[in-house]
């Protein structure tokens, strides 16, 4: 661990009493990360935790057995009452349109798929205590996916060219279209995947590609 980094004052918030006390005790093995570790099962034991306790990271579950709130509802509470908290979402149903609202509009720190195991934890807290936003290794190749699954017909048809050698306007005639079209999409694709250039958006899909050869997902 760096030995800069701040350590955490952790509120865990999930309605499992089994899953809390066992993360509490695989994080007390941890005193270079950790400083100290309060655990809430529901959202009014969490907002008196908050009120009375001195806490710097939340480690919230998104499901609760309850039809009042959820982790959404709570972790938008508590950046509105504390800006300054730093957010951990753990869940065992990442989604795209989850990921959308809770880093777009609730603005967590981080993302974490609950089957993973403590070092995945320890990278989170050392990444958001240096300010830094967090998103594990399966929910990042989820969000990949879905990115490539999301595209347009013709983006599909483009970029399948492009990963083959063509050029724009090799591509242009294949398709029929302008090849103002072509790079209309060419920057749209760019866009979309955040990539620098072209062939940044042309290596991120070949891993893509290279990485989902043997699963179910198609482009």
């Amino acid at each position: 661990m760096n030995l800069k980094t701040k350590r955490a004052d952790i509120l865990i918030v999930d309605d499992s009493v089994i899953f809390s006390q066992g993360l509490v005790s695989l994080l007390e093995q941890y005193p270079d990360y950790v400083s100290s570790i309060q655990v809430a099962h529901n959202y009014e034991q969490a907002l008196k935790v908050l009120a009375t306790a001195t806490v710097n990271t939340l480690i919230l579950d998104l499901n609760f057995e309850s039809d009042d709130y959820n982790g959404f509802i709570i972790a938008k509470k508590v950046k509105n009452l504390y800006p300054k908290i730093k957010i951990i979402i753990l869940t065992q149903e990442a989604k795209i349109d989850n990921y959308e609202v809770l880093f777009k509009q609730i603005h967590v720190d981080g993302y974490l798929d609950k089957q993973l195991g403590i070092e995945e934890t320890l990278g989170a807290l050392t990444a958001i205590m240096n300010n830094e936003k967090y998103i594990d290794k399966n929910i990042k190749a989820m969000l990949e996916i879905g990115k490539w699954l999301n595209i347009s017909r013709r983006e599909k048809d483009v970029i399948n060219l492009l990963s083959q050698g063509l050029t724009q306007k090799e591509i242009a005639h294949s398709l029929n279209i302008s090849s103002r079209t072509v790079e209309t999409h060419i920057k749209n694709l760019t866009k979309k995947m955040e990539a620098r250039n072209t062939p940044h958006l042309v290596s991120i899909y070949s891993q893509y590609k290279n990485g989902n050869r043997e699963t179910g997902y198609k482009l």
